[in-house]
């Protein structure tokens, strides 16, 4: 494949130890950028935008754009502007634009894969109905984009949801698997109570099923917390259910333990049983009940597991419908039957979009 390529490219960079750092320029005439969009340009041209953090004194965020056949003359463009040094090295968060991200993402990983400054450690976004550019020229006019990125980050790992997803890690996903999932991004107009600062939030939006490269499709909200519990994630998460006394119940997810048993006729994979043991606790009551009863609290449970169990079933009805095992499905379920593992990943991709799902979730809502 050809991120065979990238991913060499990646382990060499990594192997000589190049530092990126710009000793060559003044640091006071140096602007850091920390985000970076790229978007599909007029043709077969890309548009590249990029945005500084904060900077010194009263100085608002540097936000450049530029258009070019490739990213790296882009950013060679955006380099050649004003008086001060564009330095790339420390572009924590890197922004597709959807259009440009159903085109294919091989230029911009090769991009990152060669070049001295980009890091592979950079996080990836999909930015879902929209370009990249217009987040970052938004962010030039007060709000601080880097900070914000920076926060769903660590909320995602935090309090569950869409993870980040490294730069390093969708090559070595596409390379071993030919499907990764990058959180997708979009950006909606306020609501009354939401506390925006403008006209407009930026919100998590279910994952992007990238396969091949290309982006094929995205997740609802209840797919993307099925792709989570499949692999065993979700901890920290709060979900809101119907109560005691027809208010709600917050539940925080405690533990996730998700396994795989495979379903053979004869030497062939035809379904798969997935069994789910997930663990909450009741954090917030609503109405009139001051605690939860037994009653309730079995209740509660049933719905928990009726809710999993189709959040389960909706993120694989989609990964086999765009053909994208978009989560490691095979690496998960071989470890189930090692002495089989060689027959599956020989009928792995042709058994992958039939197979049958069977889903048990266990679900306990510890006592309040």
């Amino acid at each position: 494949m050809r991120y065979v390529t990238l991913i060499c490219l990646a382990l060499c960079a990594l192997l000589t130890g190049c530092s990126a750092l710009p000793y060559a320029h003044q640091i006071d005439k140096t602007v850091l950028m920390e985000v970076l969009g790229v978007d599909a340009g007029v043709g077969e041209t890309v548009t590249v935008t990029a945005a500084s953090g904060a900077r010194s004194g009263d100085q608002d965020p540097l936000v450049l754009s530029a258009q070019a056949g490739t990213i790296s003359a882009a950013c060679a463009d955006m380099g050649r502007r004003g008086e001060d040094f564009v330095f790339f090295g420390d572009v924590e968060q890197v922004l597709v634009g959807e259009e440009e991200a159903r085109r294919g993402l091989e230029p911009l990983l090769g991009h990152m894969a060669r070049d001295p400054e980009l890091r592979l450690e950079a996080e990836l976004w999909v930015v879902k109905g929209t370009e990249a550019a217009q987040l970052l020229l938004e962010a030039g006019e007060g709000e601080s984009l880097p900070e914000r990125l920076s926060a769903m980050s660590r909320n995602a790992e935090l309090l569950g949801g869409p993870r980040p997803q490294m730069a390093r890690g969708a090559l070595t996903d596409l390379l071993e698997n030919g499907a990764t999932l990058l959180p997708a991004l979009e950006r909606r107009e306020a609501e009354d109570g939401q506390g925006a600062q403008g006209e407009y939030v930026l919100e998590a939006a279910g994952y992007a099923v990238i396969r091949d490269g290309v982006l094929q499709g995205f997740t609802d909200q209840a797919a993307a917390f099925g792709a989570d519990l499949l692999r065993g994630m979700g901890k920290g998460q709060v979900l809101e259910l119907s109560g005691p006394d027809q208010g709600y119940t917050a539940l925080k997810i405690t533990g996730v333990k998700t396994t795989f048993r495979t379903v053979f006729e004869g030497e062939t994979i035809v379904g798969l049983r997935v069994a789910c043991a997930l663990e909450t606790q009741a954090v917030e009551l609503s109405g009139t009940a001051a605690r939860l009863g037994e009653e309730d609290r079995l209740a509660l449970e049933e719905e928990l597991s009726r809710l999993a169990g189709a959040a389960m079933e909706a993120a694989m009805d989609q990964f086999q419908s765009l053909r994208a095992d978009a989560i490691h499905l095979l690496d998960r379920v071989a470890l189930a039957v090692p002495w089989k593992q060689a027959a599956m990943e020989e009928q792995w991709w042709q058994a992958f979009p039939r197979l049958t799902l069977e889903v048990e979730v266990e679900a306990t809502v510890a006592r309040s």
